[in-house]
Order: C-alpha cells, then sequence, then structure tokens
C-alpha cells in the first residue's frame, strides 16, 4: 500500500511520526523532516520549503508550491490514499486536484475554519472521506455539513501523549546553570527572524535576573546564538539536549512563546507562560477583519477563556510589564497551572496517539 502525506508546519510532522512510525505493510511517500525520513518516508519536498505565515509572508513561496502541488498531482494515482495535515493554503488547492485521482482521502488535524474563511469547511466535506479532528468543539462545529460517505472523528489530542519531558529537572538546570526563563521565538525560519529583534527589546526591559534557555533546530541556532549574545542565554538544539523544547519549558520559572502549537505544548507541560505574536501590519489588520475568534492562544480557545495572557501585536514594553505583573502573583500563576491540568482532561486524556494509530489502520486497511 502506498500513501503521500502532505503537511506544511513540523507541528504536524510531529504527530505524524509519532502515529505512523511503526506502521507495516505502508509505503509512506510526503513532504517531510528528517524525522519523518528516518522511519522511510519517502521525501518529494522539505517542510521548511512551504513553511510560512501571513499575507506578505507567503509570498515568495508561491511559484514553488505551484510547481510542487503539479508534482504531487502526478504521483496519486500511483497512490492507495492520500493524507492532508493542516496547511490549507497548500492543501487545500491539492484537496481540488486530488478528487477522483486517488482512492481515499483523509484529512487530519482541521484547518481553523471556525475562526475564519468557513467556506473551507464546505470544501473540506464535499471532497474528503475522513476528517480527523483535534479540538472536541469541532465536531459539533461539522455537523452542518454532514453528508454520506464524510465522517468526522476526534478521539483527543496526541500532545497530551506526545508533550512530556524525557530528563529529570536537575539534569535539565544542570546544562543551563540553575533556575531559568525559556524563550520560543517560534518554529518557522521567518518568524525566528521577526521575533528575535522583538524580543532583544522585551528583555533590555526586563532585564533578567535569570539566565535564558532557548531551544531551537540546529540550523537556526548560529544566528539566534548571534542575536542574543548581549545576555546570559543558552541555545540548545537537539545535538546538545533530548527534546529541548519539552524540557526547557518544563522545568522553566517561565516561558515567553511565540503563539501555536507551542502554547499547547507548554500548558500540557504544566509551564506558566504568556504568549506574544508580530506579524507584518498589512497581514495584521486583513487578520483583524476576518478572524471570528476572542484568542489567538489555543489554551484559551479550548477552554473558552484566557487563561494564559495574550501579547499579540503589542509593544515590547506591554509585553514586559505583563510578564513583570505574573512573576510578581504566584497566586495567578498557581490558577493557570490548575487551568492546565483539566486542558489534559479535555484533549481526551492519555493514551490519544494509539487511539489515532488505531483509527488510521481502520481507514487505511478497510473498505
Amino acid at each position: 500500500m502506498k500513501v503521500f502525506v502532505s503537511l506544511g508546519e513540523r507541528s504536524a510532522s510531529n504527530y505524524v511520526y509519532h502515529i505512523f512510525k511503526d506502521f507495516k505493510g505502508v509505503e509512506f511517500y510526503g513532504i517531510t523532516e528528517e524525522r519523518l525520513e528516518a522511519i522511510g518516508f519517502k521525501s518529494v519536498a522539505r517542510v521548511e520549503d512551504l513553511s510560512a505565515v501571513g499575507l506578505v509572508e507567503v509570498l515568495p513561496k508561491v511559484p514553488y508550491a505551484y510547481r510542487l502541488l503539479g508534482r504531487i498531482e502526478e504521483l496519486l494515482p500511483q497512490m492507495d490514499a492520500l493524507v492532508l495535515c493542516d496547511a490549507p493554503g497548500f492543501n487545500l488547492p491539492l484537496l481540488k486536484r486530488a478528487k477522483g485521482r486517488v482512492k481515499k482521502i483523509i484529512y487530519f488535524i482541521s484547518p481553523q475554519v471556525w475562526a475564519w474563511k468557513e467556506g473551507r469547511a464546505k470544501l473540506i466535506a464535499r471532497l474528503v472521506d475522513h476528517l480527523v479532528v483535534l479540538l472536541p468543539f469541532e465536531v459539533d462545529f461539522y455537523k452542518k455539513y454532514a453528508r454520506e460517505g464524510f465522517s468526522v472523528h476526534f478521539v483527543g489530542h496526541p500532545m497530551v501523549d506526545i508533550a512530556k519531558p524525557t530528563l529529570r529537572e536537575e539534569e535539565v538546570r544542570g546544562l543551563v546553570g540553575g533556575p531559568y526563563m525559556a524563550l520560543l521565538p517560534g518554529s518557522r525560519w521567518s518568524e525566528v527572524k521577526r521575533h528575535t529583534s522583538y524580543l532583544l527589546e522585551v528583555l533590555r526591559c526586563l532585564r533578567p535576573e535569570l539566565p535564558l534557555a532557548i531551544p531551537t533546530f540546529q540550523s537556526f541556532s548560529p544566528y539566534v546564538r548571534e542575536k542574543f549574545r548581549g545576555f546570559n542565554v543558552k541555545v540548545l538544539t537537539p545535538k546538545d539536549m533530548e527534546k529541548p523544547s519539552y524540557n526547557l519549558m518544563a522545568y522553566a520559572d517561565f516561558t515567553l512563546l511565540a503563539s501555536g502549537t507551542a502554547d499547547l505544548e507548554a500548558s500540557l507541560l504544566g509551564a506558566p507562560h504568556v504568549v506574544f505574536y508580530r506579524v507584518s501590519p498589512l497581514t495584521y489588520l486583513v487578520g483583524r477583519l476576518l478572524v471570528k475568534v476572542k484568542h489567538v492562544a489555543l489554551t484559551n480557545l479550548i477552554l473558552g477563556k484566557e487563561v494564559v495572557p495574550e501579547f499579540v501585536q503589542k509593544s515590547p514594553k506591554e509585553l514586559c510589564l505583563g510578564v513583570k505583573t505574573l512573576l510578581k502573583s504566584p497566586g495567578a500563576v498557581g490558577k493557570m497551572k490548575e487551568e492546565f491540568l483539566r486542558l489534559r482532561e479535555v484533549l481526551g486524556g492519555e493514551g490519544v496517539v494509539q487511539r489515532l494509530r488505531e483509527l488510521f489502520l481502520q481507514f487505511l486497511h478497510g473498505p
């Protein structure tokens, strides 16, 4: 059996790795990164070739993405199934091309159609066989698009099982040099470049007494080290520490992180944190006009209230003052941690990865 997996984010590839790493009798092709290739995925393109956020930021990727769509379309008749993972900017055009060219289409991780561009939900319901959602409220959202041959599944969020430290606290603190504050500027190169200058301004205001720890990818580390060299900072990659993001967030006194999957990871690790994000003024303006949700942090969206403070498009001084306020409020931090425990149960509790594996086995080997 041959399966093509199309993804555009490292967070999605992390889930795919854990779900498919021991699959037997399936030959996987797709858009990959190093860990997927290590478990036998045959690469047609790399995640970093597509990953971008924002109207302005995504424009340089368009010609490459268009050519890649054509290459995948030619491959699809050789595939038994197509698995699309989030990334609607790329995967929805691919979905339109795929219908009728591949036997079975599975969409894993629904785009945030409940936040904006709800018309995409109608397209997914019309062309997809199975939709696997990761947020419990998405099941009800898709009920209005029900049709025969289209099914929606929720068995929990795999991050409940995945986001766990692998090292002991004393090991991590020994590598950093004692208690510390963690900074996560983003998982995309465009985010790292955009957020480092912003975080430098925040740190000049904050003047943290604790050492700083920044988990990042090996390819980003020279840039990050150079940018933060004026501060007491440790930049750690998978070569320095196993699963640096999880281990550093799990034991940090506090964390500042860019909005995205890292927020959910931090919450499931029980790590007190704030969320920030910066985009181009044009992207932000359009987003304000189109987005229909009150929160950007996944933790807040799922729990239906602001548990994690959000600083989207705010000045460095505003973020600095927000962090200072929280650091002086142990009661507020304690309440945040209590909500993180509730989040685990809302997202399905333990065993989600195994339930997803069984679900995909059913999809791929069933009628």
